[in-house]
């Protein structure tokens, strides 16, 4: 649930690649459609940053970090508590204030989805209305995101509170964010969108073949 990360790296992507990547978790939940082939290379795109992210030492060393009970959902956690580092530490990454970037982004990606898929387009109208990727780098942010989350199911209802997890450790959060985002970075630069375009040919390919 990462949002700020998957929407910075593929920002120089395609429209379509940045929905994809931006809104891929919300498929399912929404019954959306995916609208087109760059959309679908963005899903993609979506999920390879996921799996990396996953496998990565300093993410597993992070959802250690997260205590019982709510270890379970670590995984969610410490997507939130990444955007909450990159956040604070966003000059680094980019040359645009970061309010200026998510709104440019997220202002295409609506055009975009408005003639392409009602459920998501009404979804991303509530990110953009509710600031969602800009309310992450304070504890009253963090604490209405895990709010949020957690009315989405019962299973997620002990995300609730969840903001102290990462308050209580932040520091060695930080550490393991700091040890993997470079790496991501390596693995999935935000400048080479010839990455995605290649993924989209072969998207296009594999639909013509069927």
């Amino acid at each position: 649930m990462n949002l700020l990360a998957h929407l910075y790296l593929s920002a120089n992507h395609p429209i379509p690649v940045q929905a994809g990547n931006l809104l891929a978790d919300f498929l399912r939940r929404t019954g959306a459609h995916i609208p087109d082939d760059a959309f679908a290379a963005g899903v993609r795109l979506h999920r390879s940053i996921d799996a990396y992210a996953d496998a990565h030492a300093a993410t597993r060393a992070a959802r250690r970090l997260i205590p019982p009970p709510r270890r379970r959902l670590a995984g969610i956690i410490v997507d939130v508590a990444y955007d909450y580092f990159l956040t604070h530490q966003w000059e680094k990454f980019s040359p645009d204030p970061l309010a200026d970037f998510v709104e440019k982004r997220l202002a295409d990606i609506h055009a975009y989805l408005r003639g392409n898929s009602a459920p998501l387009h009404d979804l991303l109208t509530h990110v953009i209305r509710g600031r969602w990727l800009l309310s992450y780098g304070s504890a009253r942010g963090l604490k209405l995101t895990f709010q949020r989350m957690a009315s989405r199911a019962p299973v997620a209802a002990g995300l609730l509170g969840a903001e102290r997890d990462i308050a209580a450790q932040l520091a060695p959060l930080q550490r393991c964010f700091e040890d993997f985002f470079p790496d991501l970075l390596t693995r999935f630069p935000p400048n080479t969108p010839e990455i995605i375009r290649d993924q989209t040919c072969d998207s296009t390919r594999e639909n013509s073949s069927k």
